[in-house]
């Protein structure tokens, strides 16, 4: 598989952006061996140029040649989207270099308590506040303990002298910066503004200039362009990675993806065709590539020998790169194909309803219309005006209607779902039926195949129906558990029901109506809620207040709720819609605990999680009276104690490791009353799960329960990253 991480290892560069990185890391240090000068400098490019592979490049050459030089560097490297979402950038900005310096006091002999000084009198606590959670609230613990010198000018003379005096070049990277709301390419852009004048320092943005500068014109109402001007001194901008380069690294990447010699051989034979295959157009990154050759990599291997190459690859781009013009060809399959008295219909200028000419009339994008021509009109070489279907049967060619289905099932893969069953489904009004039938596709692990083929088949379904498919979805959620299969349970098929709920939501053409989809939802509860109810109001509140931070975007899940079109959305109907979603998210976090506490397997230990943290936040008294009654068992005080341990994990190698740091721990969960009540267990007889839970609980008190410390959940060894 292709990651879409950025590189490392300079082997792997295709683009020859490390001669570039090295030209950058040359300079820099040369620029700055013999003066303590700062500099910010800015590293421009659009989504999936290499931004992040050029950062990782420059530190790694400047880590070289410092070695070389024998000169002292310190280098921090801070990602700000990883906390997006979360207040105070600026404070966890903070943290991460107070802990930075503190770990290089051999180098810097008392700057972390300079420097922490320095912001505080720059009145950076005002970013420090109760309920900032448990990083900004360690960073506010650190801060009153320091001395409180009061000449800012004198703190910051100070910290330049040590930096200069012990030698050092401080490296700050802040990477991603586009991918954060308005507000946060802000604090972000003001953090360096006001730390970006230390001697020694070098900071090292990398963003997409067009998105910043919009970011920062709407946050102040000036030029964009010219704020970030003010900020960065040097500006270095990736070029645009040209068609021809994409499609050498897509040819050279594409067979060395698989082991199958025959169908190594088969993508060889086809290169030349697939170089110049309209489908290359689609891509305008490293990251298109990859994508597209890591569906590849799971779906070729499999079907290579029952259809065309070169017509699944052009069916496969239009899967990956636009799904209407995908969708549109499934449900005009009988204008796309056609076959009458075992011939094919001829395309030719006098037939007004051939396929060339209705692809014409189409209004998608020329390489859109031209893969469309490309798979179901005639070719350059002539044949398909004048071929029989027996050729088509041998070429394997989607527009024959015999193969047709088999490129557009791939998706599906066995799936073999009867069409009365897609009817009724749709058209019918039985509902305790329709439940059935999703609780049997669910079982036989074909969720998504079947919500997608509703979707495709439903498409010129009355608003009513539209209604009535999303009602089902929301009432068979409340049964579908949630499970964080991936880091956000995307791939869960808890997640999977909720996006179709989202995609058919977007098919009601009025807010109110959609909304009217939800309340109507909402008002089936009573006193018991789901877990469901609780996760779309809470996620409903989250995409609230992205709207409220300018934030929102199209790709957001839940933005079809709070997008009125061109026209202003109803302040009281917003209101009302907010007000229901507070209510349920409250009353369900609430009656989710107490049925918790009745029946210690209502929830799994991701549901329990997920309403935890909200009703300490919201409902603290309440929270305290029954957060101990979760834990008076030994075993599910473990329980509670995996939860808190795999909050924060790590990969590497093939190894996966968890770490332990104090702020995992759910609140009410008192470290020395837990050690006391392990030291009176029976370990030896516990399953040996729970003795693993148990000895990494014990290794992390032993160290102290170290932050960035993870432990082989296996062996418990120290994991080394």
């Amino acid at each position: 598989m292709n990651s879409d991480l950025p590189l490392v290892n300079s082997e792997d560069d295709k683009l020859g952006r490390f001669s570039f990185a090295t030209e950058i890391a040359s300079g820099l240090v040369k620029s700055f061996k013999d003066n303590n000068e700062s500099i910010v400098l800015g590293i421009n490019g659009n989504w999936g140029s290499g931004k992040s592979t050029l950062i990782n490049f420059i530190i790694s050459e400047i880590e070289r040649l410092s070695d070389e030089n024998s000169s002292k560097i310190i280098v921090l490297r801070f990602n700000p989207w990883m906390f997006s979402g979360q207040k105070e950038l600026q404070s966890i900005f903070l943290k991460e270099l107070i802990l930075k310096l503190e770990n290089n006091k051999e180098k810097l002999k008392g700057i972390s308590t300079k420097i922490a000084d320095f912001l505080v009198h720059l009145n950076w606590l005002k970013y420090v506040h109760s309920g900032a959670g448990e990083i900004v609230a360690d960073a506010k613990t650190f801060l009153e303990g320091l001395g409180k010198e009061k000449d800012v000018s004198k703190l910051k003379e100070d910290i330049d002298q040590i930096l200069i005096k012990a030698d050092v070049k401080l490296y700050i990277t802040i990477d991603d910066i586009d991918r954060l709301t308005p507000s946060e390419i802000t604090d972000i852009f003001q953090l360096v503004k006001l730390n970006g004048n230390f001697a020694n320092t070098v900071f090292i943005l990398a963003y997409d200039q067009g998105i910043v500068a919009d970011a920062l014109k709407r946050q102040f109402g000036e030029n964009g362009k010219k704020y970030i001007e003010k900020i960065v001194q040097v500006d270095y901008t990736l070029p645009s990675i040209s068609k021809q380069n994409l499609s050498r690294i897509f040819i050279d990447s594409l067979s060395s993806l698989f082991s199958e010699a025959e169908l190594k051989e088969k993508i060889n034979e086809f290169s030349d065709t697939i170089k110049l295959s309209p489908f290359i157009g689609f891509f305008t990154s490293l990251r298109d590539v990859y994508r597209f050759n890591n569906s590849l990599k799971l779906r070729l291997p499999s079907i290579y020998n029952d259809l065309n190459i070169i017509d699944f690859l052009l069916v496969e781009s239009l899967r990956m790169f636009n799904y209407d013009a995908y969708e549109f060809v499934i449900l005009n399959k009988e204008t796309f194909v056609y076959q009458e008295k075992g011939t094919v219909r001829l395309n030719t200028p006098s037939d007004k309803g051939s396929v060339s000419n209705f692809i014409a009339q189409l209004t998608y994008d020329d390489i859109t219309k031209q893969i469309l021509n490309n798979l179901f009109a005639y070719n350059i070489s002539g044949f398909f005006n004048s071929i029989d279907p027996h050729e088509l049967i041998r070429g394997k060619r989607v527009c024959n209607t015999n193969y047709f289905d088999r490129y557009f099932n791939l998706q599906l893969s066995s799936f073999d779902i009867q069409e009365v069953v897609f009817e009724n489904f749709i058209n019918g009004d039985d509902l305790k039926s329709s439940l059935l039938t999703l609780d049997k596709v669910l079982a036989e692990k074909k969720l998504f195949g079947f919500l997608n083929w509703v979707e495709i088949k439903s498409k010129n379904s009355d608003v009513g129906k539209i209604k009535k498919i999303t009602n089902l979805y929301l009432e068979f959620s409340n049964s579908v558990k949630f499970n964080k299969e991936s880091i956000w349970a995307r791939d869960s098929d808890y997640m999977t029901i909720l996006r179709f709920v989202a995609q058919m939501l977007k098919r009601i053409p009025d807010l109110k109506d959609r909304r009217e989809v939800i309340f109507n939802y909402f008002k089936t509860f009573k006193s018991d809620f789901s877990f469901s109810a609780f996760y779309i109001s809470d996620t409903l509140k989250y995409t609230k207040n992205k709207l409220d931070d300018k934030g929102l975007s199209n790709s957001d899940f839940w933005h079809v709720l709070f997008d009125n079109g061109f026209e202003p959305l109803d302040e009281k109907q917003q209101e009302k819609f907010v007000k229901e979603i507070k209510r349920v998210q409250n009353l369900s976090s609430k009656s989710l605990l107490q049925n918790q506490v009745l029946d210690n397997d209502f929830l799994n230990e991701d549901e329990l999680a997920c309403i935890l943290d909200f009703v300490k936040q919201n409902h603290s008294k309440f929270y305290n009276e029954n957060f101990p009654l979760l834990i008076t068992r030994d075993e599910d005080l473990i329980k509670l104690l995996w939860m808190s341990i795999k909050r924060s994990y790590m990969t590497a190698n093939d190894q996966i490791g968890y770490q332990l740091a104090t702020y995992q721990f759910f609140p009410g969960m008192n470290i020395k009353k837990i050690k006391s009540r392990i030291s009176k267990m029976d370990i030896d007889s516990l399953p040996e799960d729970e003795k693993t839970v148990i000895q990494l609980f014990l290794k992390a008190y032993k160290d102290g329960f170290q932050e960035k410390r993870y432990y082989n959940i296996r062996t418990l060894d120290i994991m080394e990253y």
